[in-house]
């Protein structure tokens, strides 16, 4: 291993245990202190930082493109979390920049997709099928719908879900995303490290923290929507 290919990996696990171990303080302090913005800050760049690394350490293993899909999807969550802020300020509106992420992410769910069927075709003639090519097709989905709400929201701005909440309930669903899909990607690659393992193991780790996760996140928003608006909170799933 070369000395930059170590440095490239040193970088995206430091940078990617610090994620876990930041991106906690934004979702518990108080939303727009100090703490959470600088917390919230540095819980970015650590993603990017993964996200980057991961594109270099893919070409030297390939068998770590799986994880690749799974930074990008961490990434853009992280970073459409962020860039919806903008829209607190009425006069403001998502740019060129925010549409043009939107479709690259469109772009790579569309190869997530792809890499799906080839699994699939590749279990009729071989017999297997790893669980990667069935979970290709989830987080393509995943990151595909998302996507997809974005560059409609980039036309289409009045169709915002929570109105002129959007920034707010937004800023939370994506950066939680985020932060899930971290978890989940992080939980994977550690748990085949346990003595005992075993593929009850391999399936809590991909499913539960989004199951959980995702829980939490409709209660945050029930929880805020019921705060901001008791009417509409009504029609929002826990």
């Amino acid at each position: 291993m070369n000395l930059l290919l170590k440095l490239m990996l040193i970088i995206h696990i430091t940078a990617g245990f610090l994620a876990l171990l930041v991106g906690i303080v934004p979702m518990v302090s108080k939303k727009g202190g100090r703490l959470h913005k600088l917390t919230g800050q540095v819980f970015y760049w650590c993603m990017a930082a993964v996200c980057l690394t991961a594109v270099y350490l893919v070409f030297f293993k390939p068998s770590t493109l799986f994880l690749l899909f799974i930074a990008i999807l961490s990434f853009y969550f992280c970073f459409s979390g962020r860039r919806i802020l903008r829209l607190k300020k009425a006069q403001n509106r998502l740019t060129q920049t925010d549409q043009l992420a939107a479709y690259g992410a469109l772009g790579a769910s569309l190869v997530m997709f792809g890499l799906g069927v080839q699994a699939v075709v590749g279990w009729f003639s071989t017999g297997s099928l790893s669980t990667f090519g069935i979970l290709y097709f989830f987080f393509a989905g995943l990151l595909f719908t998302n996507a997809l709400y974005d560059v409609r929201l980039f036309h289409n701005p009045e169709k915002a879900r929570y109105g002129k909440m959007e920034w707010f309930f937004g800023h939370i669903s994506r950066m939680c995303g985020s932060y899930i899909a971290t978890l989940t990607a992080f939980a994977v690659v550690n748990t085949r490290y346990l003595p005992d393992h075993h593929f009850m193991i391999d399936i809590a780790a991909w499913v539960l923290p989004g199951v959980i996760g995702g829980i939490l996140i409709g209660r945050t928003i029930r929880y805020y929507m019921q705060k901001f608006n008791p009417d509409q909170a009504k029609t929002v799933a826990v």
